[in-house]
């Protein structure tokens, strides 16, 4: 005798809204995955986005691969600053792990740096202003799977299809100060605005006529947006041949507006369809607790070592305004981790009008539970090489890719003890061009 139509009703209120990409481990509640995925880039997040071309961008420096607002103070002439990016992601995913899999691709440009930094004349010292529009994060991803899922009855074939796509922009204001011989500060105001998209397209087939219904077909989007605030403040001390920084990052308050829709559609054997659609619109924040980014340098004669980490405190990020805060920030505690990204980089001059840099960061899973364990780390590798033309044009480029291993649940089709999920291996590679104006 045939079974019913498997439990997903049952589960619609504690699986709605739970993206099955993004990342996602296995948070308990809905609102965890959205809650937490602002903050999290394999790139880094704001300040410590991973950045090569520090000659040609505003505070930035090539002994370190993140932003400090005190590094302003290296720029001596007014300097205006702009750079485009390209984007190119790479996945290969496999439903519950099963080989042969299927392969995406997803690709996006933008032109969205621009900077200007002005020398304040000063009685003794140094004093630089600056302004700047810049990415915070890009959040681009794609998956494509399909195959058998085998339940207690039989195989039943499910296909998922899943894009994101979105960009954090921040417009920063910030200043930096000589506050005394070899020791600088600085500090910035930093207004985070954005939005993502995310639509997920996943069908279930009854190939076998095990259940009461053919096929099952569901549609997810969720469209939020984003905006708020916080201050990196920073320090720089520096010799001829050694440096020492150090960022502190306040924590950063998001405001989010979502939308979103869910809609089911079964076609039963006897051709008879059952659909339904939910839609939500809801507001509430989340908020990233102090960042703290260290940052050493060495210099070796005419190549600059450098070394930085960030600290993370993902298990403190909480949200409010939500009917379940309680729940959901447990769910965070629980299910996230505290953890260190480690970079190391090396810059070699060229002559006196070529610069060439290359860096490598190693990124822990933010995630206390894994599924595998080639995906504990993230890979992060760079390489740029800038020049100075005609004393005022610096012109530079890099590239950078990022390599690491995911599983995506796929809660919804849960049943009993069968999980439902996607392993994938990704490359994410950006290439980028920057062009900076020495007035």
């Amino acid at each position: 005798m045939k079974s019913s139509v498997r439990k997903f009703l049952t589960i619609l209120a504690i699986t709605l809204c739970i993206p099955g990409f993004l990342s996602a481990q296995f948070f308990s509640e809905a609102m965890s995955v959205e809650a937490f995925r602002p903050f999290w880039t394999v790139s880094g997040f704001g300040a410590s986005s991973f950045l090569l071309q520090n000659n040609s961008l505003l505070s930035g420096d090539i002994s370190s691969t993140q932003s400090n607002p005190a590094f302003l103070i290296n720029i001596k002439r007014p300097k205006a600053s702009l750079s485009a990016n390209n984007l190119y992601q790479n996945n290969h995913s496999y439903l519950n792990g099963k080989i042969p899999g299927n392969y995406s691709a997803l690709m996006a440009f933008h032109t969205d740096y621009f900077g200007f930094a002005y020398p304040v004349p000063v009685y003794q010292g140094n004093m630089i202003l600056a302004v700047s529009y810049e990415p915070s994060a890009y959040y681009y991803s794609s998956l494509k799977s399909e195959g058998a899922t085998t339940f207690d009855l039989g195989n039943v074939t499910e296909k998922m299809d899943i894009e994101e796509s979105g960009t954090m922009n921040t417009l920063r204001f910030a200043g930096a100060v000589e506050f005394m011989p070899n020791f600088n500060v600085g500090l910035s105001m930093n207004f985070h605005s954005g939005n993502r998209s995310y639509e997920s397209i996943k069908s279930e087939s009854d190939i076998n006529s095990l259940y009461t219904y053919s096929t099952f077909y569901y549609l997810e989007t969720i469209k939020p947006e984003y905006d708020g605030f916080n201050i990196d403040m920073g320090m720089v001390y520096q010799s001829d041949n050694f440096k020492f920084g150090l960022r502190l990052s306040t924590p950063l308050k998001l405001h989010i507006h979502e939308l979103s829709e869910f809609t089911q559609d079964y076609r039963y054997d006897d051709g008879a369809p059952w659909d339904s659609t939910n839609y939500d619109n809801i507001e509430y924040t989340s908020r990233y607790p102090w960042e703290v980014a260290p940052s050493f340098a060495v210099k070796l004669g005419s190549i600059t070592l450098g070394a930085d980490l960030v600290v993370h405190n993902w298990q403190d990020i909480e949200v409010d305004q939500l009917t379940n805060n309680d729940d959901v920030n447990r769910d965070l505690y629980w299910n996230l981790r505290r953890t260190t990204d480690i970079s190391l980089s090396m810059a070699v001059p060229l002559g006196k009008a070529i610069s060439t840099r290359f860096a490598y960061r190693w990124i822990p899973s933010p995630y206390a539970d894994l599924q595998n364990e080639d995906e504990e780390i993230n890979h992060l590798i760079g390489a740029s090489i800038e020049t100075i033309l005609m004393k005022s044009l610096i012109l530079g480029f890099s590239y950078q890719r990022a390599i690491g291993n995911q599983t995506v649940p796929h809660p919804y089709f849960n049943y009993d003890n069968t999980k439902v999920y996607t392993t994938q291996s990704y490359t994410n590679d950006r290439l980028s061009m920057s062009l900076a104006i020495l007035l």
